[in-house]
């Protein structure tokens, strides 16, 4: 199984496939499984890079609430872990609120922003 430690949690990632990085962001409880459709196409493509966010299956689970903010931060450590400097950012629904934090947060690190069946969030949104 593999776990990077970033942000002071361990996540759980897998990498498929190969050429430019895309980092697919799960939604509220969902874990990178929500991507298993999805994924055997994108690989034709691209690297994509899944994971279980923070609090949610085989990644680590510590007491919340949890900010958009914070799973930003999870999620570009992974990508730092990884020794990736910047991927196209896909996030769906909750995910979409994680890959804006990331935009605003961690510019840099985007190349292309994907956001599905989300909206803006919202300043007090957690």
């Amino acid at each position: 199984m593999p776990k990077i430690k970033t942000n002071g949690i361990e996540l759980y990632y897998e990498i498929s496939g190969a050429g430019k990085s895309l980092v697919l962001i799960s939604g509220l409880g969902y874990t990178l499984w929500q991507w298993h459709r999805m994924v055997p196409y994108l690989i034709e493509r691209f690297r994509v890079i899944t994971f279980d966010n923070r609090g949610v299956g085989q990644s680590d689970q510590p007491a919340g609430p949890y900010s958009a903010q914070q799973l930003a931060a999870d999620t570009v450590g992974l990508l730092n872990e990884l020794g990736i400097e910047k991927a196209s950012i896909l996030g769906h629904s909750m995910g979409g609120f994680v890959a804006q934090a990331i935009a605003l947060d961690h510019p840099r690190t985007v190349e292309n922003l994907i956001l599905c069946s989300t909206n803006f969030g919202g300043p007090k949104r957690r």
